[in-house]
């Protein structure tokens, strides 16, 4: 696989494995970083507490989601592009502060009367924790797609790093790890993070605080990014809703873990959509933005979710017995049809970026009406006659649809043949997942599924390299130039 790159300040190449690839595996050590966390505070403070630590987390993601107003993804794509000066950012991530700061005021009385007295600090810290979080994205924005790009995933890969060893020191070095002092390194280390991302991305940089900030602009144009933030929230838990209303809860949490081994990749896949996002915006406004670059992004991570999806089959086994030994079979039988649905994921996260870029924020709000309509009809339809396994196998077929609409939305004629043949590879591979599923037992089912996506990274990778009238995936220079 070749690269692709666009030029930057001082003649520095911005490169999509930078940009994107970087900011995927800052996520995927934010993940295992927050899997460490709730095992150290299931060990010092039981398993009580890794609940309320997701409770805090959740409501604290959801309230920010509302608050922004799309704000961070509507930057993402227009300062790349020169449509937002960066003074106008400043400011914008100063209100969002002012705003995020209300929020936890207001909450505070809420979630104390909510949460049982001996952790209403601790609940409130994670809280606040987790909102410094979501602020840092607006900050972020002026970097990203940038030569400097490669700021944010190292300051929150360490920082995330920082936190582990803090817990972990606590639980084995001092007097064991509480609720409480849990939650106080969560939020010192996210009010550290949020300095060290002020001071990486606004030092040195003017402030023209004469110019009038837009905000009636700035609000009317994100409205879509907020739409589509909303609707995915939707899309992507609707499934377990419906799943509860026909199915025996013991089910539904077979279910729930099975998805949340998926999560994390799918976490790491939407953290490189961003980072593609910026990658792709200016040359969506450049005079002269080459024909191959939608192309490219879409095969990169085409690539990517094959490469994820084979890993993540060849460790479910180990996963499944350390996580939940020998009852973890119908648990390991549903992951393995959804890692089906995380190649495509991958895949359609790279033309929801391409989308983005092009300005199709209103038809992304069309493309997930579309797919929540899609995904509710087919759970509808499978869950009560295959219980879990048929809200799985409606996760996968949903994302069928939601590839053919990303590419009706985005217009890009170039983009048809290589979704089509994603298409048609992974329906295979859905037969051979059934078959082997069937024939052999889950364990060997998974091994020789994640070989055949392995496999099929590899040719594909070959297929690319051995082309040489073929776009190069990670360097652009020539076009850029």
């Amino acid at each position: 696989m070749s690269a692709e790159h666009v030029g930057g300040s001082g003649g520095k190449r911005v490169t999509l494995l930078m940009s994107s690839g970087l900011l995927g595996l800052s996520q995927l050590v934010a993940r295992v970083s927050t899997l460490a966390v709730m095992a150290l505070l299931v060990r010092g403070a039981g398993t009580e507490s890794v609940g309320y630590y997701g409770l805090a987390t959740l409501a604290a993601s959801l309230i920010a989601i509302g608050l922004s107003f799309g704000m961070p993804t509507y930057l993402t794509r227009q300062v790349p592009a020169a449509q937002v000066r960066p003074d106008e950012v400043v400011r914008i991530h100063g209100l969002r502060l002012v705003v995020l700061t209300g929020a936890a005021a207001v909450a505070y009385p809420v979630l104390s009367a909510m949460t049982p007295s001996a952790i209403h600090l601790g609940f409130f810290l994670f809280f606040v924790a987790s909102l410094l979080d979501q602020w840092n994205e607006t900050a972020w924005v002026l970097v990203r797609g940038t030569p400097k790009a490669w700021k944010e995933p190292v300051a929150n890969s360490t920082t995330s790093l920082v936190l582990v060893a803090a817990c972990a020191a606590d639980l084995w070095l001092l007097d064991g790890l509480t609720f409480l002092n849990a939650a106080v390194y969560a939020a010192v280390t996210a009010a550290v993070r949020a300095g060290i991302a002020a001071a990486l991305v606004f030092r040195g940089r003017p402030r023209r605080i004469s110019d009038p900030l837009r905000v009636k602009l700035h609000l009317r144009q994100s409205v879509p990014y907020l739409a589509s933030d909303l609707l995915g929230l939707i899309y992507f838990r609707g499934d377990v809703l419906i799943l509860t209303t026909f199915v025996a809860a013991a089910e539904v949490g077979e279910y729930v873990s099975a998805t949340g081994l998926i999560n994390p990749a799918v976490q790491v896949a939407a953290a490189m959509s961003v980072g593609a996002l910026a990658f792709a915006a200016p040359k969506a406004f450049a005079a002269h933005a080459g024909r191959s670059d939608p192309r490219s992004i879409y095969q990169f991570f085409r690539l990517t979710g094959l490469a994820a999806s084979g890993a993540i089959g060849l460790g479910l086994p180990i996963a499944i017995a350390i996580l939940f030994g020998s009852s973890g079979m119908p648990i390991l039988q549903l992951s393995v049809i959804l890692t089906l649905f995380l190649s495509l994921r991958f895949a359609n996260f790279g033309l929801s970026a391409i989308l983005l870029a092009e300005g199709g924020a209103p038809r992304r709000v069309l493309v997930l009406l579309a797919s929540i309509a899609v995904s509710v009809l087919l759970n509808l339809m499978l869950v009560r006659p295959f219980g879990a396994e048929g809200s799985a196998w409606a996760a996968m077929l949903t994302e069928f649809v939601v590839a053919v609409s990303l590419v009706w939305a985005s217009r890009q004629r170039s983009l048809v043949r290589p979704v089509a043949m994603t298409l048609v590879v992974t329906a295979g591979m859905a037969a051979m997942t059934f078959v082997a599923l069937q024939a052999l037992t889950p364990r060997l089912a998974a091994v020789v599924v994640g070989l055949c996506y392995l496999t099929s990274a590899a040719w594909s990778f070959v297929r690319q390299r051995g082309r040489r009238h073929a776009p190069r995936i990670l360097t652009n220079a020539e076009e850029a130039a």
